[in-house]
């Protein structure tokens, strides 16, 4: 027989071991109420009461809505082991993800008797999955956007969302070859506690999942943040070794540095721009070559980072640079594509001017002879015929219209001319100071106002000085003529990009967006004395020096004539003699 104090200590012998176990434990009868459980239960599901004599649904909430998929009733039904997973938010509000096994217990005669559930917190593993189900999603939608800025700015979202991989700031660098570099593009994140409080409440209360974060934060990004502006002034040699973010680059692999501001074994010039002591730098790698560096940290909120989240980094970051990698490409061909439909339509330009001036050069001749013939006989008429008033009003009117048919044939010849060209290195500041003081009287009879903003850091480039005069004082004629009745005339240089930057801005009729579509094809003109060479000419000159014009109008507001001129026409050895 055993005693009571036996049978006692025996239980308590039990309940010690089933509460160190990392599972819950209840034993329920027949009509599923839960008749005994261990302690590890009630922390599992963080009940805030004794779960014994209550009724299973009742602890275990989620699973027992729908009494013909209940697992514990399968079980009594079937006589079979039957297991389930369900996901329950506790009391506290966590989100918990559990695994129900429940097993008959049996008497000597095989009745069931009671049934054993046993809990397992599968929450870590749930969530684990939960990420890299989000991960693919995330690689999904960053294979779907093609625009290079974009994409950067998708993946550091990702980086800091907290429905993601959730660091609080995240810097993504870029590697430069040809300079040797790797440089700061993009960052995203709050640039104070303040900020990051302020952010993150934000977040919570409007975005429900991540797809919507995503897309407000692409429309909402801005590029005059402190954390973005400072990680913009961020580069570093590819020789500096002793820079994590070198040595990130160099050895293709993840670095997580716990304790920057005391490693004596790194240079601190990255990390005090940093401004962090913890940060995860993992490599942007793509067909074995490091193309970038995501540089992550928790700066605010002082969390650790773990071992899983640098884990789950790397595998963003191994997506991330084939995304990166095909964006890149993608670019390059959007730029080849572009150039080829710039070199075509310049070729049709120039094929068509070709023609067009030969077949003017052949009208123009034509009608020449028996122009300058009855100019000749008018004039021979109006000295005859001097005395003779009605006579001579009716000649000098034929003069008057030869003298001026005759001005449009020489147009039209110096348009249907060969063009020779003689490139030199030159200032164009200084070619439009000329161009200026040519058409100054020009200028006053028409009452504008001329206004220069010349540049004075622009570069020489090689250009044909005399064609590119004749450009401008087509484009200046233009502009002048457009205010019939005087106004501004502006007219600027600057670098942009790879181009020294021309601009004329006039404040006159503006132009419609039929005019502007037409506004360089041959003997197109809305003058009524204009032949419509002058701007095809224009841009024809500009073409060969590989140059392009781009047009902004607004009628009876005015318009800019921008004439982009590469900088990379000068060759370093070409020093001011003819090439």
């Amino acid at each position: 027989m055993i005693t009571n104090v036996l049978k006692d200590n025996i239980n308590n012998v039990i309940n010690n071991l089933t509460d160190a176990l990392e599972a819950g434990l209840a034993l329920l009868d027949k009509e599923l109420n839960i008749l005994w459980a261990n302690k590890r239960l009630s922390c599992m599901l963080s009940l805030p009461y004794d779960p014994v004599g209550r009724k299973c649904r009742e602890v275990y909430k989620c699973e027992c809505q729908d009494i013909q998929h209940c697992s514990v009733y399968q079980a009594l039904t079937t006589g079979e082991k039957v297991s389930c997973e369900i996901k329950l938010v506790t009391d506290k509000g966590e989100r918990k993800y559990i695994k129900n096994i429940t097993t008959p217990i049996r008497d000597e005669k095989d009745n069931i008797t009671h049934l054993l559930k046993l809990s397992l917190d599968i929450t870590r593993q749930e969530e684990k999955v939960h990420r890299l189900s989000l991960l693919r999603k995330l690689a999904e939608l960053m294979q779907g956007t093609l625009q290079i800025d974009r994409l950067l700015h998708l993946i550091l979202t990702c980086v800091t969302a907290g429905s993601a991989l959730g660091f609080n700031r995240a810097r993504l660098f870029l590697v430069e070859k040809k300079q040797n570099i790797v440089y700061g593009k993009m960052a995203v994140g709050p640039s104070s506690l303040e900020e990051a409080n302020k952010i993150w409440n934000e977040i919570a209360d409007k975005y429900e999942g991540l797809e919507d974060l995503v897309k407000a934060s692409a429309e909402t990004y801005r590029y005059d943040t402190p954390l973005h502006m400072i990680t913009r002034l961020m580069a570093f040699s590819l020789t500096d070794e002793k820079e994590i973010i070198v040595s990130c680059v160099n050895s293709k692999k993840t670095i997580l540095e716990k304790d920057a501001f005391s490693n004596p074994n790194i240079d601190k010039k990255f990390v005090n721009k940093l401004g962090a002591n913890e940060f995860v730098c993992v490599p942007l790698v793509a067909k074995n070559e490091v193309i970038g560096v995501i540089c992550a940290d928790n700066v605010y909120n002082g969390k650790p980072i773990t071992a899983e989240q640098v884990e789950l980094l790397s595998i963003f970051a191994n997506r991330a640079a084939l995304a990166i990698a095909n964006a890149e490409v993608y670019r390059k061909l959007g730029e080849k594509n572009r150039q080829l439909r710039e070199t075509r339509e310049r070729l049709i330009r120039s094929e068509r001017l070709a023609v067009i001036g030969n077949m003017s050069a052949y009208i123009a001749h034509e009608i020449r002879n028996p122009l300058v013939t009855i100019g000749g006989y008018a004039r021979i008429l109006s000295r005859e015929y001097a005395d003779h008033k009605k006579v001579k009003q009716n000649t000098e009117i034929i003069i008057e219209e030869v003298n001026r048919l005759e001005k449009i044939l020489a147009n039209i010849m110096d348009f249907s001319k060969p063009i020779e060209t003689v490139r030199i290195l030159t200032q164009i500041n200084e070619l439009l100071e000329n161009t200026c003081s040519l058409m100054e009287p020009y200028f006053k009879s028409g009452h504008v106002h001329l206004m220069k903003k010349f540049n004075p850091t622009i570069p020489k480039i090689v250009v044909d000085p005399m064609q590119m005069k004749q450009v401008f004082v087509n484009l200046i004629k233009n502009a002048v003529e457009s205010m019939p009745q005087g106004g501004k005339l502006l007219l600027e240089t600057m670098t942009e990009d790879e181009y020294v930057k021309i601009d004329i801005t006039d404040t006159g009729e503006g132009m419609t967006p039929e005019v502007m579509q037409n506004i360089f094809v041959p003997f197109f003109t809305t003058k009524v004395d204009g032949t419509g060479v002058g701007l095809a000419v224009s841009q024809k000159i500009i073409d060969d020096h590989n140059g392009f014009v781009k047009i902004k109008s607004i009628v009876k507001e005015g318009s800019t004539f921008s004439i982009f001129l590469p900088i990379k026409n000068a060759p370093a050895e070409l020093s001011g003699g003819e090439r």
